[in-house]
């Protein structure tokens, strides 16, 4: 059975609306329908129809010698998703599009509300032109009837093709209060993501550049390609232009940033730093991959806060993975920014051509994974000074081949046997080192192995699993071989990764050597609330001391310390790690603790590090260091922020910083203050703050998720 509704809405669609919709078909709905020879009134609960718009008012009016509708309000206009109009009055053509709306507001992207005496959209709706406006994006409420922001202003047009808001007459307030005026004022609108512009200004202070102001300007070149330029001005003579490029190809991409400056750091010089990277694919699966660190001295990253890395490298290399196949042809230059060092005594360039390859078929039973690699680094520098090192000068060309074979077997009874064997071989060619005098020279590794593990599992009725699985490795190596230059296994790490490992050097200069026993055992425990928890504890023994390992790496002797690791995660809200290196007399070489804990309101992260010094690796004294990264959600839109990082050794401070944000449906403001305790001989102590200030419903924002309120 039709309803009265449903029956009116079928006869004007059929016999009265093609008069009102000359151009595109419009559907009309209402309680009751009056009409004519002159007009056509609908009333009641009135919505039409037309083109992706919506109309909704009470009373709708069709003036057939006119070709107007009429509205009386209150009225709603939804024109697409992202426009909504809602009105006192309005005259309307048929099909919605062209119109004028007196007391009316209008709302883009469920952000932005700007409210006027009058709006008028022209035939062909793209633009739309408002008249003694009001814009905002804040809530307002009886409570806090002016908003926290807004812009007054005489006539603004919306182009809406274009995506932007044009403003005349434009004044900015603050609570009310002015603050700033514009004769023309252009903005993006809630709906566009990318627009060339300015973006929010930062104020920031510190005792080395003094104060200043940073305005960036984003620029767009298409939707591939963009430029943003960060003029930066401080009270102190400090003039710098930061930039960054970035443009997007069918088959990679580019990045670009930098900065050229003059400050009173310096000031008879032009500092400044270029960063580069990008990585593009190649015919048959390979990869160009590159990255360029260029600085103009060593104290301008510091100065200006861009990074805290002392040795910069710049790569380009090509690539190519696949399940079975590695290739890597790399070429590294390093460019150290340390007090005491110089370039010249730097392997630059490094260069390393690399094919590693795991067999998909079984070979003798079982798999087989063979490298080829070729590697060269030169340093400038062609003789040695008196005071420094005998390698200070030295070049090395070396060719090496590896091969590694490993067959498992599962027993009955759920032993698990995996028998393996390996060999590495290496070619030096060593120039500029007194300690390496002699013609080319080669240098063999062959090592075999047994390890067995017994994985024993258990689940209780609450469905909680329990693994256990111990492990025992016997590896046999010879005990002698050949010294060779050493530059890429100076730090060997011990570690849950590796305890079960032929091979603990990181690179290929130095081998294990010596017959030695890998003991160790695993638990871990799985709870179907979520929680996951796993303990590993392992220790190696060694035939004979071979003076391979310093002390500080914990394996050192004939009996490296234990290797204790714990892990404890619930979810992925939680998550507490912590490993050491501790010896018979419980002390220790090693230890990391780091945990982890992010809510719906909070996040915390704070680690604790214990070094033991270490000349070898460039530590001539104890790390023991603390640091803390922790954010809150306070009341409101408001969010706290602290950072910490304190040395136990020197019982200081290094670096504290706290910070506030207050984010909000309508503004971001940002403030922090950061200061570093500590100074060197290219830094001093010194205290930072920062301030940013970013309006909402101007650029495409997530804004409309949260959920509005009104007031601070």
């Amino acid at each position: 059975m039709m309803t009265m509704r449903t029956l009116l809405a079928l006869i004007l669609t059929l016999v009265a609306w093609p008069v009102l919709a000359q151009q595109a078909p419009a559907t009309l709905v209402a309680d009751r329908i009056d009409f004519d020879e002159r007009r056509l009134t609908a009333e009641g609960g009135v919505e039409i129809y037309s083109d992706g718009r919506i109309l909704r008012a009470s009373r709708v009016t069709y003036l057939r010698d006119e070709d107007r509708v009429t509205v009386e309000g209150p009225l709603t206009l939804i024109d697409g998703p992202d426009a909504i109009l809602v009105a006192d009055f309005a005259s309307l053509s048929p099909d919605l599009r062209g119109s004028v709306l007196q007391g009316a507001r209008l709302v883009l992207d469920e952000q932005l509300q700007i409210a006027a005496t009058e709006i008028a959209t022209g035939a062909e709706g793209r633009y739309t032109q408002l008249y003694q406006t009001v814009a905002s994006s804040c809530e307002v409420c009886a409570a806090y009837p002016v908003p926290l922001w807004q812009i007054r202003a005489r006539r603004v047009i919306h182009d809406r093709e274009a995506q932007q808001l044009y403003f005349e007459g434009a004044r900015f307030e603050v609570v009310g209060v002015p603050v700033a005026w514009f004769p023309r004022l252009r903005l993006p609108d809630p709906t566009l993501e990318r627009s060339t512009g300015f973006l929010s200004p930062r104020v920031t202070s510190d005792d080395l550049l003094g104060t200043g102001l940073t305005v960036p300007y984003f620029i767009t070149f298409g939707p591939s390609r963009d430029l943003t330029l960060a003029p930066f001005v401080t009270a102190s003579e400090t003039r710098s232009l930061g930039f960054r490029y970035r443009q997007a190809f069918d088959t990679g991409l580019i990045e670009v940033e930098g900065a050229v400056s003059q400050d009173e750091v310096r000031p008879d010089e032009t500092r400044g730093y270029l960063f580069a990277e990008g990585g593009f694919l190649l015919p048959r699966d390979y990869r160009l991959e590159f990255d360029l660190e260029l600085v103009s001295d060593a104290d301008y990253l510091r100065n200006y806060d861009v990074t805290d890395k002392d040795r910069l490298d710049s790569r380009l290399a090509v690539t190519r993975i696949d399940r079975e196949d590695l290739f890597r042809a790399e070429v590294v230059a390093f460019n150290t920014l340390r007090s005491g060092e110089r370039n010249r005594y730097q392997p630059t360039p490094v260069i390393t051509v690399e094919r590693k390859r795991r067999e998909p078929g079984p070979v003798l039973g079982g798999t087989l994974t063979w490298t080829l690699q070729a590697h060269a680094r030169q340093r400038t520098a062609e003789r040695v000074p008196p005071g420094l090192p005998s390698d200070s000068a030295r070049d090395v060309l070396r060719a090496s081949a590896a091969v590694d074979w490993r067959r498992s077997h599962i027993t009955d009874g759920g032993l698990v046997a995996t028998a393996m064997a390996g060999l590495d071989v290496d070619a030096y060619d060593v120039d500029e080192d007194a300690t390496f005098q002699d013609d080319p020279f080669l240098r063999g590794v062959p090592y075999t192995g047994l390890e067995l593990r017994m994985p024993l599992a258990r689940s209780t009725p609450a469905g909680v699993r329990h693994v256990i699985e111990p492990v025992a490795q016997l590896i046999l190596a010879p005990n002698d071989r050949r010294p060779t230059p050493n530059e890429d296994s100076l730090t060997p790490e011990f570690d849950e990764g590796n305890l079960f490992s032929p091979q603990r050097f990181a690179g290929r200069d130095t081998r294990e050597l010596g017959n030695r026993l890998n003991l160790g055992v695993t638990w871990t425990r799985l709870d179907p609330s979520g929680w996951e928890v796993e303990t590993t504890a392992g220790r190696v023994w060694r035939a004979d001391d071979l003076g391979q390992f310093r002390p500080a790496t914990g394996l050192a002797g004939t009996t490296s310390d234990w290797l204790l690791s714990v892990s404890a995660s619930y979810r992925d809200g939680f998550r507490v790690m912590q490993r050491s290196l501790v010896d018979d007399d419980l002390d220790f070489s090693r230890s990391d603790t780091i945990l982890r804990w992010a809510g719906d309101r909070h996040a915390l992260e704070t680690t604790y590090t214990f070094l033991e010094a270490d000349a070898g690796a460039g530590r001539p004294i104890d790390t023991s260091e603390w640091s803390l990264d922790a954010s809150r959600d306070l009341a409101g839109d408001w969010t706290g922020r602290a950072k910490w990082r304190y040395d136990f050794v020197t019982n200081d401070a290094s670096s504290a910083g706290v910070g506030l944000t207050y984010r909000s449906d309508c503004v971001t403001v940002d403030f922090d203050v950061e200061r570093r305790f500590t100074s060197t001989t290219t830094r001093e102590s010194s205290t930072s703050f920062g301030l940013g200030v970013e309006l909402a419903g101007f650029g495409a924002d997530d804004r409309r998720k949260r959920k509005r309120r009104c007031g601070i």
